[in-house]
């Protein structure tokens, strides 16, 4: 990309939104303040404008002055390399911070953790004490901060209220409301909603040609696509790189239509293959896709009971979701789909992962003859 490159390839698929407008704002006056709070659904880009941030802030084109980060100086590269975009950034003064971080206490395993723990944020504090190794500014963005443990977020706060010079904090969360109001307080908070359909497609267009990436063809399928994304460009992202997410949803449905027909002990022995017998961050991180899938398909059963056609999400599938919604009346599949967003909820808040599973495995409920 060329650093002459329009200012929405700079700031990304949220360039026109409330919240980028206000942030080139405050990089135009200059009055960026210490720390940031990203909040949005999962999948809606808060990682992606949180690097597009820090890159605006160690930009070495002068030609980002009035504009967002030009996306191909040696910093901006190292934040972000097109090639490897899963990849963290590269450069010594831009940090995320995430479970299983790095912390203070050299023989602590945080591999399968899934909180930001005290020890994390006391190697953060000494980190942001430290004076700039390349750049004359050091970002550290932490993702997500509703991971923060009630005793790091207490020992961050001090730093928030605090601020070392040069360093800026990004924090990101799609559940502001597990912040404490002291540490939302101390932050200027952006949010990102889900783009239009109009927005989505169009930046879906530019994006997977510059990534190189084949789109679905036929309107049915990118009419799904668009339905299975909600609006979210960064879900879009990482599921195109992982291939095709109408195909990998399709897989998903038939587990949970099989899963509703067999045995308890077999989906017992189904949430044992998913989670395991002791739940990781990557086992856990799965098992909310799943969950994902699930509400939609769930979703559509009660869509279809209910005559509201028009709300499918899979609509390739229209055929078998009449099929299988003939099975259950509308209130069984209002219930199961609250059962579900409970157990979301209750995997986000740190129970345990297999035993929430499996409440809602054994909680399916029963289908009844058609007639």
């Amino acid at each position: 990309m060329p650093v002459s490159a329009s200012i929405a390839d700079r700031w990304g698929p949220h360039t026109n939104s409330l919240a980028v407008r206000t942030l080139a704002a405050m990089f135009e006056a200059q009055r960026l303040p210490h720390a940031l709070l990203i909040t949005g659904p999962v999948g809606v880009g808060k990682r992606d404008l949180a690097i597009r941030i820090a890159q605006k802030l160690l930009c070495d084109s002068p030609d980002s002055d009035s504009t967002g980060p030009c996306r191909e100086c040696r910093n901006c590269r190292r934040l972000y390399d097109p090639a490897q975009p899963n990849l963290d950034p590269q450069h010594t003064d831009v940090e995320i911070v995430a479970p299983g971080s790095l912390c203070a206490e050299s023989d602590h395993d945080h591999r399968n953790t899934r909180t930001i723990g005290i020890c994390v944020i006391r190697r953060i504090e000494h980190v942001a004490t430290l004076a700039p190794f390349e750049a004359d500014q050091r970002v550290i963005i932490i993702n997500p901060a509703d991971a923060l443990t009630a005793d790091a977020a207490d020992a961050f706060l001090k730093t928030l209220e605090e601020p070392p010079d040069r360093v800026h904090f990004v924090l990101l969360t799609a559940q502001s409301e597990q912040l404490s109001e002291t540490i939302r307080s101390r932050c200027r908070t952006l949010t990102l909603s889900p783009l239009s359909a109009e927005q989505l497609d169009a930046w879906l267009e530019s994006w997977s040609t510059e990534a190189g990436l084949n789109l679905p063809t036929g309107a049915e399928r990118r009419s799904e696509l668009g339905r299975l994304a909600r609006g979210r460009p960064g879900w879009l992202q990482s599921s195109l790189r992982d291939g095709d997410p109408i195909t990998l949803r399709a897989a998903q449905i038939d587990d949970a239509v099989r899963i509703a027909n067999v045995s308890r002990a077999e989906r017992l022995d189904w949430s044992e293959q998913i989670v395991g017998r002791s739940a990781t961050a990557q086992t856990v991180a799965n098992l909310e896709l799943i969950l994902d899938a699930w509400t939609d398909w769930w979703r559509d059963l009660w869509f279809s009971r209910t005559d509201q056609r028009d709300a499918l999400v899979h609509v390739s599938q229209l055929e078998r979701i009449d099929q299988v919604a003939a099975m259950y009346d509308q209130k069984q599949l209002s219930q199961f789909l609250e059962k579900i967003q409970r157990t979301r909820a209750l995997i986000q808040k740190g129970v345990n992962a297999r035993l929430a599973l499996d409440v809602l495995l054994l909680s399916i409920p029963p289908t009844r003859t058609t007639t």
